[in-house]
């Protein structure tokens, strides 16, 4: 009985069939999949025959010649020597717009610089600073590039005494022009202002100016005197390079006006035409206050000396444009020069030193006897 329940209970549970639809059309029967393409037979053809390759033209070796050795003479040509590199445009620095590089020092006779920042530098007067006037110079090189450079300097000079004091100030500027590979032209101009003030007397100026004054009457007696001054200056310049280490330089410059104004009374030593220089007021002509040098510049690793002549209207003054001797280090220029001379050194180095021995062939073993 529990059977037939459960097989009642399992018919209710499905829904009854359906009648079809005499609207719709009729199951189509399902298509058999397609047979599948039969493998093609395997390939048994021989494989082609490997095509031979031209072998190449033998070499003539009847015309080669044998590379040079590297020996000493062969050596000493291709040491990186001043004379042999190419010249640096930019290596002069006191008559054109180009500093010292970052970290580059020039002690010399007549100025020490050194470069602080890059394109900036600053330096002394050592021939002022040794008659006691203390004094700092600075140049800006202020654009790069280009067919020319322009750079600003200025120059402060002070002479300070128990009864009178004095100052300078210098502000200009250089334009450099790159006129070809070994030629330069420079042209530049300088303002002066400066002013003196308080009772002038051999005792109180410098010793040298003391020593080498040739009025031999020193100076009237006088109260407090004042004197102002305004000058304005030109230069121009030009280089010839030949290599790193020769040039020719030519230089001209003076002063073209001047402004003197001073107590009637002012005293002034005669030195070095000083006496002169309280009558120019105006446009000054080349005669009055000019200067025109030429001088051969070389240039060694460190070193560097400049030789010459002038004439000047101040008896003298063109030494300071034509003798220079300094003594120059620092700066990626020179550092990377200073590598190439070590390599070459210790190319030299292993030039000099005897070929090693070579090791004696192996020897046989002895054959055995019969």
């Amino acid at each position: 009985m529990l059977l037939l329940i459960t097989l009642a209970a399992f018919a209710a549970d499905d829904p009854p069939a359906q009648p079809a639809d005499p609207s719709d059309p009729p199951a189509q029967p399902e298509s058999p999949p397609p047979p599948a393409a039969p493998a093609p037979p395997p390939d048994t053809s021989p494989a082609p025959a490997p095509v031979p390759t031209a072998a190449p033209p033998p070499v003539d070796l009847s015309q080669a010649e044998a590379a040079p050795t590297l020996d000493k003479k062969v050596l000493r040509w291709l040491k990186p020597s001043p004379f042999h590199l190419p010249p640096n445009p930019r290596g002069q620095i006191d008559f054109t717009a180009y500093t010292l590089e970052f970290g580059e020092v020039k002690l010399g006779v007549s100025n020490m610089t050194i470069g602080i920042l890059p394109h900036v530098q600053v330096g002394t007067s050592v021939p002022l600073d040794v008659i006691g006037i203390p004094n700092v110079q600075a140049k800006l090189h202020a654009t790069e590039g280009g067919p020319f450079d322009i750079a600003a300097f200025g120059e402060y000079d002070v002479l300070t005494r128990t009864d009178f004091d004095a100052k300078l100030l210098t502000a200009g500027g250089i334009l450099s022009f790159q006129l070809a590979k070994p030629w330069g032209l420079h042209l530049g101009g300088s303002y002066t202002s400066g002013d003196i003030a308080g009772d002038i007397s051999l005792e109180s100026l410098p010793q040298v100016i003391w020593f080498l004054d040739s009025s031999g009457q020193g100076n009237p007696a006088h109260s407090t005197s004042l004197l102002h001054v305004e000058t304005v200056s030109a230069r121009v310049a030009t280089d010839i390079r030949f290599n790193r280490r020769d040039a020719i330089i030519v230089q001209a410059s003076g002063t073209i006006y001047a402004n003197v104004e001073h107590d009637a009374d002012l005293w002034v030593p005669s030195f070095l035409g000083l006496e002169d220089a309280l009558d120019q007021n105006g446009w000054v002509s080349p005669d009055k206050a000019g200067m025109a040098s030429i001088a051969w510049q070389l240039s060694w690793k460190h070193w560097e000396a400049r030789l010459g002549w002038g004439v000047s209207s101040i008896p003298g003054a063109w030494v300071l444009n034509t003798w220079e001797l300094s003594y120059r280090f620092g700066g990626k220029t020179r550092l990377k020069e200073g590598r190439m001379l070590d390599t070459w050194q210790k190319n030299k180095s292993d030039l000099d030193k005897p070929p090693p021995k070579s090791a004696p062939p192996p020897k046989s073993p002895p054959s055995p006897k019969p």
